[in-house]
């Protein structure tokens, strides 16, 4: 069985040690591949035989060692690989989210590759039960009795001796379609990179609905060539996670090994996201709108040119749309993926910039996870305008349920009480 290493993002570093985990030639060939598939070696750090991940989290497996990278802000092991796991399901990577404590429980001993495996195998299971994917295709047959429609010219030239067959044109249905070469080209390489006994069961169980296809070579002709109807849009979700599974393999990268392979995600982004997925789902009224990354205010008019200046990006914003349709936007808010220990006074000038830039903004918040430090919440008022504040909050991530009630806390602070 190979190894599995956990080090926790922009903390621990990663030593190459003869008879370790970890060995020069583990090192060697995490460099080549993370240089060949990843060119942003911003994402490494590299020391005397030793690496460090910056703002990354995920998995890499090599030829002989899987490394799991999770979230460091001063959280254990347990806790850092369960906030991962968390953030993952509800960003939609992976088509479950941990539901009570005991399920976090469970799944922090389970490796990042086989949560990932295990959904995808959750996913399509559900889906075969029903039936596999399947459609018609348009076939010429010199049969023995007639089926669809008599092609005349090729019936003459070919049966005129023979009265005992007919040419014609009909559509089969079959099941050797792109979607399922998908699936098992997938299977197929998750059996052989996950190790974990009940999950390798549970592909074999699924293999046995397809095993009338072989694994298909050119898997990225495949992927483009997948289409959806009606019969088969019960197999996106399954196809989507197969389609990330396939993306992060060394397949699809030319020139590296099969051995090797990662599922990496930039922590803010991935956090970002989080957040904002939480709050999507949570009932903040008929009328609530919340974007992400949003984009439609701009700080100065240029006298000069007539022209808007200064682009305003706050990560989520929050708003009401009115009865004429027009949305009037009152809370933003910012992630940041560091320990709350001190706030900058650039991200104060930021928040500044927005709280300033929206016109109807009351309130603009720091969020930032929470960790094992006291509570580092600060709050501050506008000189020039006692109405709009800039908070420091933090929001636990370990679980979805306790985001979401850090964010009812929050979002109450900032008079936002509809079907809170």
């Amino acid at each position: 069985m190979s190894n599995v290493v956990v080090v926790r993002e922009a903390f621990d570093w990663l030593e190459a040690r003869p008879g370790s985990s970890f060995i020069y030639e583990d090192m060697k060939e995490l460099v080549a591949y993370m240089s060949k598939v990843y060119p942003k070696l911003e994402w490494l750090e590299l020391g005397f035989n030793r690496v460090k991940f910056i703002n990354i989290v995920g998995t890499i497996r090599l030829s002989r060692v899987q490394i799991d990278i999770i979230p460091k802000l001063r959280l254990g092991e347990e806790d850092g690989r369960a906030a991962l796991l968390n953030m993952l399901g509800v960003c939609g990577y992976v088509p479950y989210t941990m539901e009570s404590a005991s399920v976090s429980v469970q799944v922090v001993e389970v490796d990042l590759l086989s949560w990932i495996a295990a959904g995808f195998c959750l996913e399509l299971e559900k889906q075969l039960k029903r039936g596999v994917a399947a459609d018609y295709v348009e076939v010429e047959e010199n049969s023995q009795r007639l089926k669809g429609r008599l092609m005349i010219a090729k019936h003459l030239q070919l049966n005129a001796a023979d009265k005992t067959r007919v040419y014609c044109n009909f559509d089969e249905r079959t099941t050797v379609i792109p979607l399922n070469f998908v699936f098992c080209k997938t299977l197929a390489l998750l059996q052989r990179k996950v190790f974990d006994p009940s999950i390798r069961k549970k592909i074999l169980q699924l293999s046995g609905y397809l095993e009338d296809l072989e694994e298909p070579g050119d898997i990225k002709n495949m992927l483009n060539q997948v289409q959806f109807d009606r019969q088969t849009a019960r197999f996106e979700p399954a196809f989507r996670l197969a389609k990330l599974i396939l993306s992060q393999l060394s397949v699809l990268h030319r020139g590296t090994k099969e051995e090797c392979f990662s599922f990496l995600f930039e922590v803010h982004s991935l956090y970002e996201m989080y957040v904002g997925r939480v709050l999507q789902k949570m009932p903040l009224g008929s009328n609530a709108v919340v974007w992400l990354q949003h984009k439609e205010v701009k700080l100065l008019k240029n006298d000069d040119s007539g022209q808007d200046n200064i682009q305003l990006i706050p990560d989520i914003v929050l708003g009401e749309r009115q009865d004429n349709g027009v949305e009037v936007w009152t809370v933003l808010m910012d992630m940041k993926w560091k320990a709350a220990v001190k706030y900058q006074q650039d991200d104060i000038y930021q928040m500044y910039a927005y709280v300033t830039g929206y016109p109807h903004a009351k309130s603009a918040f720091l969020l930032y996870p929470a960790t094992d430090i006291p509570d580092p919440s600060r709050n501050w008022t506008l000189a020039a305008d006692s109405g709009k504040r800039i908070r420091m909050r933090t929001i636990r991530i370990n679980h979805w349920k306790e985001t979401k009630e850090d964010l009812r806390r929050i979002l109450a602070e900032a008079g936002w009480t509809e079907d809170l």
